[in-house]
């Protein structure tokens, strides 16, 4: 099937899950709102295309590059990103899973954007990662350790946070309405920089 074929089936609204679609050239083309659940797209090119609320999950990207492109609200659960190359990816909204979450986090990433929401991610080491602009409502992190963290505007509304290791954490503007804090150990001065209560309650001084 060539690149015109998949563009006018995605604009027809039908589905290309479990498709063979290896080592075509999507490059600056508009994919938002595909179907590419389970389908093969190994060594496909994706750079600069618009790619909103895509259905990655469980497909396979093995060395396909994303450069440049907006992934906004995209699912990439489950699938095979093997020498993938995702260079100045717009991520807002991502969805990830948890195993990829954690080696991006060991790997040094940046993960902007992403949604992780209610993800289990109780007792896990998380030292100095770097998730901001993120969704992490209702995530479980008791116990985790998130020392040194960046977790800049992250929504961390409603989450389990008890005994949880943020000592030397950047909360500036994170959202913790309602996230239980029970046993946490964080500085007061990263607190007062967090958004906890209100809709205007930042405190950056």
């Amino acid at each position: 099937m060539s690149v015109a074929d998949v563009v006018a089936q995605i604009k027809e609204g039908k589905s290309l899950a479990g498709g063979e679609f290896t080592n075509l050239n999507f490059s600056n083309q508009d994919l938002s709102g595909a179907d590419f659940s389970g389908a093969n797209l190994h060594g496909s090119k994706f750079n600069g295309a618009k790619l909103h609320n895509v259905n990655f999950s469980g497909a396979d990207l093995g060395h396909c590059n994303f450069g440049g492109s907006d992934m906004s609200g995209s699912d990439i659960r489950d699938a095979n990103m093997d020498g993938c190359e995702m260079i100045n990816v717009k991520q807002t909204g991502l969805r990830i899973d948890r195993e990829r979450l954690i080696s991006r986090v060991r790997s040094g990433w940046t993960l902007d954007g992403v949604d992780i929401s209610g993800m289990d991610l109780a007792g896990e080491n998380l030292r100095y990662a770097k998730i901001t602009y993120a969704n992490m409502q209702g995530c479980n992190l008791e116990g985790a350790d998130l020392r040194g963290a960046v977790l800049y505007e992250t929504n961390l509304a409603c989450s389990n946070l008890m005994n949880a290791d943020l000592r030397g954490a950047s909360l500036k503007r994170a959202n913790l309405t309602k996230a239980n804090r029970t046993g946490t150990k964080v500085g007061r001065r990263a607190l007062k920089r967090a958004f906890i209560t209100g809709d205007i309650a930042y405190l950056d001084n």
